[in-house]
């Protein structure tokens, strides 16, 4: 979904080789994936989707059939993990900034990938004061908000609770109350 994807590729592979990581496989689902790139990810232990444009990507995954072989490794017991829009990806529902109009951000809605249905996830969320836009998606859609500031995740267990980790803090907007969790702290879902 981003700009660069080779060079992300090749960035993440050698962050994740560092952690310890091993049979590490990069699949582009923006040139396409074969059959054996979808088994990889069917089969992955751990997934790991980077940022960029959140339509792009869910686009590439679902004309590829990324999308499908992702939630079905999450079924079967595999880690998700997503940055920026691999974060927003992680909604059914998915925020995105669709075109500018008038100077204004239009903000649309597109289907995500589903593995945490009852939330919905805006990142950089500090950084970019997107506390409105937010509220307003909650409001719409009559889901769970959650705002990840940058270089901080919201853990999920299993879809119902979540803690958060890194180096800032959490958003979360329910039933109109707002809510900001630090690391170590448990979500309010």
């Amino acid at each position: 979904a981003s700009n660069e994807p080779e060079r992300r590729g090749q960035q993440y592979r050698r962050i994740f080789s560092g952690l310890g990581a091993s049979d590490i496989h990069v699949v582009h689902a923006e040139k396409g994936a074969t059959p054996d790139d979808l088994l990889l990810i069917e089969n992955a232990t751990g997934i790991f989707v980077t940022g960029g444009d959140q339509e792009k990507l869910m686009s590439c995954l679902r004309r590829t059939g990324c999308a499908a072989a992702i939630v079905n490794a999450v079924r079967g017991g595999a880690v998700y993990c997503g940055t920026s829009a691999g974060a927003a990806a992680v909604s059914k529902k998915m925020i995105f900034a669709r075109a500018v109009e008038n100077g204004r951000e239009v903000i649309g809605v597109a289907e995500g990938l589903g593995l945490v249905p009852s939330v919905i996830i805006d990142q950089h969320f500090s950084e970019r004061q997107r506390l409105p836009r937010l509220l307003d998606a909650v409001r719409r859609h009559g889901l769970t908000g959650v705002g990840l500031d940058e270089n901080t995740a919201a853990v999920f267990e299993g879809g119902s609770k979540a803690r958060v980790s890194g180096a800032s803090s959490v958003t979360v907007i329910k039933d109109d109350e707002i809510r900001v969790a630090a690391d170590g702290e448990l979500l309010p879902l």
